[in-house]
Formats: structure tokens, C-alpha cells, sequence
């Protein structure tokens, strides 16, 4: 055994140490120069991926809340229908169910950001890069770095876009925002207007029962019904009239 480790552990020399500490030297300090040339590019990049990567969780959760229906319906639908309900008690009609549940969701938050603004912001997000990069680039050469360097820092601006745009391509989320508004929209028109109707319709009942009730009510008190000794007085009155008109 200790011969076959012999073998493989071949003793370096004092030169081929040296070498090899420089190389590892040389290569750190290259690691760290290519992390100050590009490594502010690189950091942009990633925040635009998990940008994006968020915008994914978030939109899937809101499509999640949309289709739940069962047990009063997630609170996503809750709230919504609360609020359908103070506009009807303040007698607000609500014609059209989309622009309602476009303004529902205009007012919703996630994160401290409303959510139509997470529709666009990994895009958002890449094109300042971009626009970083070519601000940098032109700064750069004007205050007389070199034209390689410039376009070194151009290129890993480009390089960043398109890993940002490639992750927004590849976590697509317009489907799922489209699907949760359907899904809300149908929750809104075919749930809560007819519930509202039924409502309405059921309230309206009993107004006109009570209205009823108030009308019939004066004309009960306003029959006479006399009583048997007011119709015995009422009687031999009428038969005194009538002997003394004879």
C-alpha cells in the first residue's frame, strides 16, 4: 500500500511549489478582476431573474385564489365579494364586471407593489440595465478609457439583458394574470350579480308585504261592527219612527 501511494504522491520541488502558488495567485487576482469589471452586471442580472422567478410565484398564487370556490372561496374571493357588497349597500350599481375586477386588482398589493406593475417589471428591470450599460459605455469613453474596454463593459450589459429577457420568456406569467382576471370576472358576473339580484328581489317582497299590511290596516278600523244591544236600541228607534210617521 505505501508503495501505490508512493507512486501517486510524487514530491514537488521547491520551484514547482512556487510555480503553482503563482498560478493560484495569478488566478485569484484574475477572478477578482473579471468580478470588477463585470460582477456589477452580473448582480443585475440575477436581481432580474428572481424578479422575475417572484413574478411567477405571485401570478400562480393569484390564479390559485381565482379558481378556489369551495368553503367560501379563497380570500382573494372574499374580499372581493365584500366589497361588491358595500357597493350595493351604498347603492352604487355595478354595470360592467371587468372594469370592477380590473380595479380590484389595480388595488391589490404584493410585496409593497401593486400588482400591474409586476406584470412589467423583470422587463422593466432588463431595459435599465441595457440602458445602464450603454450610459457606462459611453461615459467610460469619453473620459478616455480604452475602446476595448468600453465594449467589454457594453457587451456584459448585453450579456445581462439577455439572461434577464430569456428568464421572462422562459417563467412566462401574462397567461396566468389573463386567467385569474377570467376566472375573477366570471366569480363577479355569474356569483355575485345574481346573489345581489336575489337579494334585492327578496327585499322587495317584503316592502310590498309591509306596504300592504299599512293599506289594509285603515280599512279594518274603519268597518263598524255593533254589538247586539246597539242593534236592539237601533231596532225599536226605528219601529218609534215608524209608529209616529203612521
Amino acid at each position: 500500500m505505501s508503495k501505490f501511494f508512493d507512486r501517486i504522491c510524487v514530491p514537488f520541488s521547491g520551484k514547482q511549489a512556487i510555480l503553482m502558488l503563482t498560478n493560484l495567485e495569478m488566478g485569484g487576482i484574475g477572478m477578482y478582476q473579471l468580478w470588477l469589471n463585470y460582477g456589477e452586471f452580473a448582480a443585475l442580472g440575477v436581481w432580474g431573474i428572481l424578479l422575475a422567478t417572484l413574478r411567477r410565484i405571485l401570478f400562480g398564487r393569484l390564479c390559485r385564489d381565482a379558481v378556489i370556490e369551495g368553503n367560501g372561496g379563497s380570500p382573494m374571493r372574499r374580499a372581493m365579494a365584500l366589497r361588491y357588497e358595500k357597493s350595493a349597500e351604498l347603492g352604487v350599481e355595478i354595470r360592467d364586471a371587468s372594469v370592477f375586477v380590473r380595479k380590484y386588482l389595480c388595488l391589490e398589493q404584493r410585496l409593497r407593489v401593486r400588482l400591474p406593475r409586476w406584470r412589467t417589471l423583470p422587463e422593466r428591470w432588463a431595459g435599465l440595465v441595457l440602458g445602464t450599460g450603454i450610459l457606462e459605455a459611453v461615459a467610460l469613453h469619453y473620459l478616455g478609457y480604452g475602446t476595448v474596454f468600453c465594449v467589454d463593459r457594453f457587451l456584459a450589459a448585453v450579456a445581462a439583458f439577455a439572461l434577464v429577457r430569456m428568464a421572462c420568456l422562459w417563467l412566462e406569467s401574462e397567461s396566468l394574470w389573463e386567467q385569474a382576471a377570467v376566472c375573477f370576472v366570471d366569480y363577479a358576473a355569474n356569483t355575485l350579480a345574481p346573489r345581489k339580484q336575489h337579494v334585492r328581489d327578496v327585499f322587495e317582497e317584503k316592502d310590498v308585504e309591509e306596504e300592504q299590511a299599512v293599506q289594509e290596516a285603515p280599512e279594518e278600523k274603519q268597518r263598524f261592527t255593533p254589538t247586539k244591544e246597539e242593534e236592539q236600541l237601533f231596532q225599536e228607534v226605528l219601529t218609534e219612527l215608524l209608529s209616529s210617521s203612521t
